[in-house]
């Protein structure tokens, strides 16, 4: 996930559309990042999965909240990451995409960033609970928590770089832990 945000053209300012655009512009970058990212929070399901069967004793619901999230933020993505360069091929400047997308677009990552903020709070608190994730490890995994749900709310896409920090953060020391735990 955060190879994929950290290909991503950075938008400095999300209000101004005309960055965006110039964003855009690097195509490659603009699509690949998006389409990686995406792919990654497809895998986050399934390294959820794994790491619940780990502790074994975790709310059933967890992975649903996972993979609605983490679905949302896939169709998000593929928004995001589709619809300026189709605009862009089609010969209209890619400002169109943003100038209609909006709440559209928005809405889709904030309801993503709810859904999937739920689970991964479970999972980190049962990964502490449980003591699979220990010492000062346990303050990274939450604090990266923290910030995965909040750098969202950044209206810029220097936020999506707290998102990819935070998201090696959480799923990093959980995977550490359960490699030594295994």
């Amino acid at each position: 996930m955060a190879v994929g945000i950290l290909i991503i053209p950075v938008n400095s300012d999300y209000n101004d559309h005309a960055l965006a655009v110039q964003a855009v512009e690097l195509t490659e970058r603009w699509y690949v990042g998006h389409l990686i990212s995406a792919i990654a929070f497809g895998f986050s399901i399934w390294a959820s999965r794994e790491i619940l069967g780990v502790l074994q004793k975790t709310p059933w619901f967890t992975l649903i909240f996972i993979a609605i999230g983490a679905g949302l933020y896939a169709a998000g993505l593929g928004a995001d990451g589709i619809g300026p360069v189709a605009v862009k091929a089609s010969g209209e400047s890619a400002a169109i995409f943003f100038d209609g997308s909006g709440w559209w677009v928005s809405g889709v990552f904030m309801a993503a960033t709810l859904f999937f903020g739920i689970g991964l709070f479970i999972i980190i608190s049962n990964s502490i609970q449980h003591q699979l994730v220990k010492g000062i490890w346990r303050y990274i995994i939450f604090v990266s928590a923290l910030v995965f749900v909040a750098a969202p709310a950044i209206p810029s896409g220097w936020g999506l770089y707290g998102v990819a920090i935070a998201a090696m953060g959480v799923f990093f020391p959980i995977g550490v832990s359960i490699r030594r735990a295994t």
